[in-house]
């Protein structure tokens, strides 16, 4: 439950909240209440809400929406980095410093080449280069750049660019809706028999 405390306007407040039980319990330092700007905002048909200590003196309500859009896209990015560029590695591979800074700088510079050239071919295509999914792309130019290494003579280069733009080009997301598949109790498994014709309890 929410207890405004004071309203900037009908999608700017700032709220007071209960500190839930179980996490008083697990830190008893907690305080029983909590005070936080509650901010919504419509994203694609929905109503969305964030919760931060940004001022309302400083920053308008657009921009801590821009804000969070903006720290969700480089949510996304360290995802990518994490899943495509490092296939879930849960540590780096480098076991000293200066080696350490290589790989970050490595990994960053070949995740920013990757969105260069999905971002460059999407408006190629006249599509928005969100559309383009980046482990897709990650594979299909890392596959491209063995090719191209092999391939004479050097100075074709820029044709292959042009090629490997357009091969990009057929990665785009399919904007059709997901199939509605309702979810479903499955029973687990056990080693024990069950037997589905039991008589009801009375």
């Amino acid at each position: 439950m929410c207890e405004t405390r004071e309203t900037y306007h009908a999608d700017d407040q700032w709220v007071q909240m209960k500190v839930s039980p179980q996490a008083r319990k697990r830190n008893p330092k907690l305080p029983a209440v909590w005070e936080v700007r509650a901010v919504s905002y419509m994203h694609k048909g929905q109503r969305r809400t964030v919760y931060t200590s940004l001022p309302a003196e400083h920053y308008s309500s657009e921009a801590v929406a821009q804000l969070y859009r903006e720290r969700w896209e480089i949510e996304l990015g360290f995802r990518d980095i994490k899943s495509s560029l490092q296939h879930n590695a849960v540590t780096l591979r480098s076991k000293t410093v200066a080696l350490i800074y290589q790989e970050v700088w490595g990994l960053l510079l070949g995740y920013n080449v990757i969105r260069r050239e999905a971002s460059q071919a999407a408006v190629a295509h006249g599509q928005e280069p969100a559309r383009v999914r980046f482990k897709f792309a990650y594979q299909y130019i890392a596959a491209q750049l063995i090719v191209m290494a092999a391939a004479q003579p050097l100075s074709r280069t820029g044709a292959r660019l042009a090629e490997l733009r357009a091969g990009i080009g057929n990665l785009f997301l399919d904007r059709r809706p997901r199939p509605s598949r309702p979810r479903s109790v499955k029973i687990s498994k056990t080693r024990y028999p069950v037997n589905r014709k039991a008589a009801p309890l009375k």
